[in-house]
Formats: structure tokens, sequence, C-alpha cells
């Protein structure tokens, strides 16, 4: 069952996912437009439900992030990621 307290609203939201855990919500991997780095983004969240967490500042609607755990990257500002061509 879910209970909804307040009006539906329009919000850029990302999905919960293990990055959460490592940032304390204050930032997270923004994938690039080609898609072939992702860059360590200052972020803001708000309010949250089960599945999602509301985004109020660093995102905009249509932009990729990565949302699993982030264990061994808290320290990096920028990932290059690979095809899996297998």
């Amino acid at each position: 069952m879910r209970l909804t307290l307040s009006d539906p609203t329009v919000a850029v939201r990302v999905p919960k996912g293990g990055f959460n855990q490592k940032t304390g919500g204050n930032w997270i991997f923004k994938v690039s437009t080609d898609g072939t780095k992702a860059y360590k983004t200052d972020i803001r969240l708000g309010r949250q439900n089960p599945d999602y967490f509301e985004v109020l500042e660093g995102l905009k609607p249509g932009d990729r992030v990565i949302t699993s755990s982030y264990e061994g990257y808290e320290k990096m500002g920028e990932l290059d990621l690979k095809a899996n061509t297998q």
C-alpha cells in the first residue's frame, strides 16, 4: 500500500540505489552526453518515496546517472565508461 501525503508535483528524480550510502546524497556520477565518461556532480536531494529521490539541484531532466554502489569510487572525480562487447 502507498500513501500520498501531498499533491503530485513535477520533479527531477533518480531511482534509489547504492550511491546514496557513500555520497550521503551530496553528489552523483552523471554520464556524459556521448556515454564515454561519468563525472562527479554535486546534487541536493529533497523528498523521497520507496523508489525515488527528488533532485532539487544539480541535474536536469534527461541527465543520465549511475545509481549503483560507489564502493571504491568515493575519491574519483571522473570514470571512464567502456561498452561491454561480449
